[in-house]
């Protein structure tokens, strides 16, 4: 799956073949294929197990927190700590939104991943909102869009850019920036 995830975020959905796949791992073609029939029922694996990997664990541990910049903090650091056992779901996350709007057959579950994601955004604000520690007034549906907007980019850096030690500082800026600590 680490491969499979590495090659499919280095040459893209459309130019990545079961045969590469193979060859990197030291299999036969057939051998992959003895797992998953075609190329779209792999990639959806993979959709699969980016959103338990690193979504649905870092909104867990977000769950924990009584603030949202704990929240905030905590899901930032949940996805860290994946990236540090194993850089490819940054990557793959990242990839797999352009690929999923590049492609018919992959855009519900790209759609669905980003959804995840806006939707404990915004949980988590509706609920920052309550407990009064932001404004009642904030545009809460474009604050979601422009944390996504975030949160991509920085699955762009982690996976593309950065080091895991240059992203570590980055969530910890962003977490203070969210404290309201950072000045």
């Amino acid at each position: 799956m680490r491969t499979a995830r590495e090659v499919f975020s280095e040459r893209g959905y459309e130019r990545t073949t079961f045969r590469e796949i193979a060859e990197r791992i030291g299999l036969t073609r057939p051998a992959v294929n003895h797992y998953f029939p075609d190329k779209e029922s792999l990639y959806q694996a993979l959709f699969g197990s980016a959103r338990d990997v690193v979504v649905q664990a870092a909104v867990a541990r977000a769950g924990e927190q009584e603030t949202l910049a704990g929240q905030l903090a905590a899901f930032l650091d949940a996805a860290t700590q994946v990236d540090s056992k194993d850089r490819s779901f940054a990557k793959f996350m990242a990839a797999s939104v352009l690929d999923g709007f590049r492609h018919p057959q992959l855009q519900d579950s790209a759609r669905r991943q980003i959804d995840e994601v806006r939707e404990f955004l915004r949980q988590a604000l509706t609920a920052a909102v309550d407990r009064g520690e932001i404004p009642a007034d904030i545009d809460l549906p474009a604050v979601v869009e422009m944390l996504i907007a975030v949160l991509w980019g920085m699955g762009l850096y982690a996976g593309f850019l950065g080091t895991h030690d240059q992203l570590e500082s980055v969530v910890a800026v962003l977490s203070r920036l969210v404290a309201g600590a950072l000045w």
